[in-house]
């Protein structure tokens, strides 16, 4: 589960980057709609990084176990709504939705945290 876990936590991170890196790619985007869509690539780089953080010292840490938990969930619901409002593909939101909901329920399961184990 703690592998599982990293993997997920890693892949929202590489979608994180592709999500910033492809900001500068949007032609017809308005500059407004291009720094809201680089600051969710950041929101997003930032709940992977609560996650990998949470796997690896979340065992003994209550303040990040709970930190963790509810920045999933508030990324997962404000995806959810995101997705629905852009008008996201369906493989685009069983990605999106599918990965973040995988990551809050990991989140709860004690085998995904193993303190001292590798990042």
């Amino acid at each position: 589960m703690s592998r599982l876990y990293a993997l997920l936590a890693g892949l929202l991170a590489a979608l994180a980057a592709l999500h910033m890196a492809t900001t500068w790619r949007l032609t017809s985007a308005t500059a407004f709609t291009k720094v809201w869509f680089f600051g969710t690539g950041i929101a997003m780089a930032q709940a992977a990084a609560l996650n990998l953080l949470h796997r690896r010292y979340g065992a003994g840490a209550t303040g990040l176990r709970w930190v963790t938990r509810a920045s999933n969930a508030a990324t997962l619901g404000i995806a959810s709504v995101a997705g629905w409002v852009t008008g996201a593909s369906p493989g685009e939101l069983a990605l999106m939705l599918g990965l973040l909901a995988a990551l809050l329920l990991l989140s709860f399961t004690r085998g995904s945290v193993a303190a001292g184990a590798p990042v």
